[in-house]
């Protein structure tokens, strides 16, 4: 949800008017005037702004100079994968508007930010060999390992009585997912008809854990009250643990190797480029 976050950030400012109105708003007659609010924002921000503007032509010079470009399969898979977060198309396309963009606007700061990563393993020769990965692998075994897991829905109401009332109309086969859509206070999964989603044992609250592991898929359990209020709960599937096979990551980890090495090398990469770069500050 990090990655995410960022480029909506990033594209937000962009999708700002390009041209604002002389007179932005009045208060009991007094008017904030653009000119007002954009010398607010420079004192404020200003600086940060023309470093970042600063570090993307450098970036952009020197990717041309090494004949650098994103890579537009992995754009892709990016994308994808940020668009794997979210229920459906709708409830993607609702959050990129949110956050006032679009999709073609996060393609961009993806593209942008694939740039620069290829930019720095080329300059700096980055590279994970096979004997790094393998050997992260076997430090990190037990780590690796996928934990026992169940996929599971939820829904949260006030009291116990809304709860027992929602177990018994599920007894008489009310669909879950369509009334815990109606009647769950859990915001969060309440769109997606209480869709807690794959939940690894260990990262519930150990009231709903304990209920949660001791269903077989299609079985239901409640109420369980929590500080939260009462649960219902009901699981879809259950996935055993199963221990890291490393054919099976070992593409993975040389991705996240790799991007780790990337970070790590940015700062001083661009400190370099800062240093041998011509940068007149205006007046």
């Amino acid at each position: 949800m990090i990655l995410f976050g960022g480029l909506l950030l990033a594209t937000a400012v962009s999708a700002a008017p390009a041209k604002a109105p002389a007179v932005l708003a009045t208060v009991n007659g007094v008017a904030i005037r653009r000119t007002e609010m954009m010398d607010r924002a420079w004192r404020e921000y200003g600086r940060a702004v023309l470093n970042e503007r600063v570090d993307e032509i450098l970036t952009t010079q020197a990717a041309a100079g090494l004949g650098v470009k994103p890579d537009a399969q992995e754009v892709e898979a990016r994308l994808k994968r940020i668009q794997s977060q979210f229920p459906d198309e709708a409830a993607f396309s609702a959050r990129l508007a949110a956050d006032g963009t679009n999709l073609q606007g996060l393609r961009s700061q993806i593209e942008t930010q694939n740039l620069r990563e290829n930019l720095v393993a080329k300059a700096k020769n980055i590279q994970v060999t096979d004997a790094e990965v393998k050997g992260f692998f076997d430090a990190n075994k037990e780590r690796l390992a996928s934990p026992e897991a169940v996929h599971l829905r939820n829904v949260q109401v006030n009291t116990e009585k809304e709860a027992n009332d929602f177990l018994a109309a599920i007894k008489t086969g009310a669909d879950f997912a369509k009334l815990a859509s109606q009647v769950s206070l859990d915001n969060t999964t309440k769109g997606r008809g209480g869709d807690v989603g794959f939940v690894p044992r260990g990262t519930l609250l150990p009231e709903i854990e304990k209920a949660a592991f001791a269903l077989k898929p299609g079985e239901v359990a409640g109420p369980v009250k929590t500080k939260f209020g009462y649960h219902v709960l009901k699981a879809e599937e259950s996935r055993p643990a199963k221990p890291a096979v490393f054919e099976e990551i070992k593409v993975d980890l040389r991705r996240t190797m790799t991007a780790d090495k990337i970070t790590k090398a940015w700062p001083d990469y661009l400190q370099e480029l800062r240093a041998k770069a011509t940068i007149v500050l205006g007046k």
